[in-house]
């Protein structure tokens, strides 16, 4: 799984960051993609979206390897978005 998300977080940095293809690979670190911490809290969100799961502010940092993160990024995937708990109901 890790894999796939590892090349999802890739074409995201290419497609939506002005990372020049090729120079990111699974021994990148975020920093080295140019990604300051605004960025990284929009890359979150992205991710969010492309990978259907929660992603809480502080899971990518700028010291991470892209691998490490794609790691990251799918233990969240594969436990599953938090649980909803109804809301109280109204007498």
């Amino acid at each position: 799984m890790s894999d796939a998300v590892l090349a999802v977080l890739i074409d995201t940095l290419v497609t939506r960051f002005d990372t020049p293809p090729g120079s990111a690979d699974a021994h990148t670190s975020l920093g080295e993609t140019a990604v300051d911490s605004l960025a990284l809290v929009e890359l979150g969100l992205i991710l969010e979206e492309r990978l259907g799961t929660p992603v809480p502010e502080g899971v990518l940092h700028p010291e991470q390897t892209l691998r490490e993160a794609a790691q990251a990024l799918a233990a969240l995937h594969s436990s599953g978005p938090a649980p909803v708990s109804a809301p109280p109901a109204f007498s």
